[in-house]
């Protein structure tokens, strides 16, 4: 009696409010992406960079030109897909837009491709937004995956660690050299919670990957304080 009550309450959650693919609105059975928006997502697979983990055109296992040149305070860094004119649409959505259902679904894809890094970690930390565009926005998109990240491995998430100290002028649009510069200094630790990153690894989360530069100066200040191991 009960099954029957639960699936027809389900059944009637389902009419009165469908549910629909994340990037086209399409229906769908169950949250996510339809199945023309999910051939369109370019999924990051080997070969790849081991350090960044930015993808290869061609089959060898090796480290890109940005980490030989300067290697990364981070470990190494782990992404889902391309940020490409597709994928953007959707992340886009989820930043900006209040569409944080999503988060889920995305931590559900950043856990599978990462799985081993995450279960071996002690703490999950998100990357923070400045105090005056967190009120702006309601929300800090890469907090919610770290939330769901956490229900799905059981390790401690920790969002008080790791604090914005400086507000930066937005990333996208500037060169290599000018996100570096526009983050350098802008994070810090606070120090009622620093002494949980001695000889811990820590799992960094962010939605967006582009040069790293804001992972990486995440990463220099986590090290600084006492983590031994930062996995992006």
């Amino acid at each position: 009696m009960y099954v029957f009550i639960d699936h027809a309450l389900k059944t009637l959650k389902n009419l009165c409010f469908p549910i629909t693919c994340c990037c086209c609105k399409n229906f769908v059975e169950t949250e996510g992406l339809c199945p023309e928006c999910w051939k369109k997502i370019k999924w990051i697979s080997n070969p790849k960079c081991k350090i960044c983990g930015i993808p290869f055109e061609i089959d060898v296992e090796a480290i890109c030109p940005f980490c030989l040149k300067k290697k990364p305070y981070f470990d190494r860094a782990v992404s889902v897909f391309n940020y490409d004119n597709f994928s953007k649409r959707l992340i886009l959505k989820f930043k900006y837009e209040d569409v944080t259902y999503i988060s889920k679904k995305l931590a559900n894809w950043m856990y599978r491709v990462s799985e081993n890094d995450i279960k071996n970690a002690d703490i999950i930390v998100p990357v923070p937004i400045h105090f005056i565009k967190r009120l702006k926005r309601k929300y800090n998109q890469s907090e919610l995956l770290a939330m769901e990240l956490e229900k799905l491995s059981n390790i401690i998430y920790e969002p008080r660690i790791l604090k914005k100290i400086k507000r930066t002028n937005q990333q996208e649009g500037l060169s290599r050299e000018k996100r570096l510069k526009n983050v350098k200094g802008s994070f810090g630790i606070d120090q009622n919670y620093a002494e949980i990153l001695h000889s811990k690894t820590v799992v960094l989360v962010d939605d967006v990957l582009t040069t790293g530069a804001t992972v990486n100066e995440c990463a220099k200040v986590l090290k600084q304080a006492g983590a031994t191991k930062v996995i992006v």
